[in-house]
């Protein structure tokens, strides 16, 4: 008898844990949106503002309602048959297909983690390229071609104002940033266009002008120092991140090479 009451006493625990699990936050046409849901949407809108948002009342609320007005969609499309349209059966073939491809590459993630050691080495890699290296201070114009470009240099070299001449670049990034091209490393650059840099003193400007596909540059040099690496920390999550691809492509690659593929 004891035994019996126990195990009763133990059941309505159970019951009473589950049905706090699935505590309703809405009921839609006897369609039950419990907390649970509630919660995770919360959840993921959190970590996709990476902190703009907070949980608050007024968040809950009007995701509460994104869910209820979702679920309203959902039972309208379903109740006219979209579900069993030949577009909809396409587009879910389309999305099991998405989803299980992230599934795979999640699976290999997980399977082969990125390590701290391989951060560290692969930081260690990517700091050894600033080693005696210099990086530049850049504000350029582009010119449509040669002549103007000559043109602008000629001016500047008789005190011309960068900040008027820049106005007539032809690039709208640089001539809205007023030609400012921010740092660069030397080390880094294509081969022409660090060589081109490296030839100009520090608050001069290019002595002729170097031409690319976007056209003609002409270059001031505000500043010169010693190439630093970006912290740790400061790239370790790019760095995780991009190790983590590899795994997927080798993971990739090696199904490739197995496949008959025709």
């Amino acid at each position: 008898m004891k035994l019996t009451s126990k195990f009763i006493a133990a059941a309505a625990l159970v019951a009473a844990a589950n049905l706090a699990a699935a505590v309703p936050v809405a009921t839609v046409n006897g369609v039950v949106i419990d907390k649970d849901t509630l919660d995770k949407v919360v959840a993921q809108v959190l970590r996709e503002n990476n902190g703009r948002l907070q949980d608050t009342p007024a968040l809950r609320e009007e995701l509460r309602q994104t869910l209820i007005t979702r679920e309203l969609v959902q039972q309208a499309a379903t109740k006219g048959g979209l579900d069993k349209s030949p577009e909809f059966i396409r587009a879910m073939e389309e999305s099991r297909k998405d989803l299980l491809q992230q599934a795979f590459f999640a699976t290999a993630v997980k399977n082969h983690p990125v390590t701290d050691t391989q951060i560290k080495a692969e930081y260690d890699r990517y700091a050894s390229q600033f080693s005696g290296t210099k990086e530049v201070q850049v504000h350029q114009i582009v010119l449509a071609d040669e002549a103007a470009a000559n043109k602008v240099i000629a001016e500047l070299k008789k005190g011309g104002k960068f900040d008027v001449l820049v106005k007539q670049s032809i690039d709208p990034n640089s001539r809205n940033r007023g030609g400012d091209m921010g740092w660069g490393n030397l080390a880094t650059m294509e081969p022409p266009l660090a060589a081109a840099l490296q030839a100009i003193p520090k608050g001069q400007i290019s002595t002729k002008p170097l031409k690319s596909s976007m056209g003609w540059h002409v270059f001031r040099i505000d500043d010169i120092r010693d190439a630093k690496p970006a912290p740790l920390d400061a790239i370790k999550q790019r760095i995780a991140h991009d190790l983590q691809n590899k795994v997927i492509q080798q993971a990739v690659g090696e199904l490739r090479q197995k496949a008959n593929i025709q």
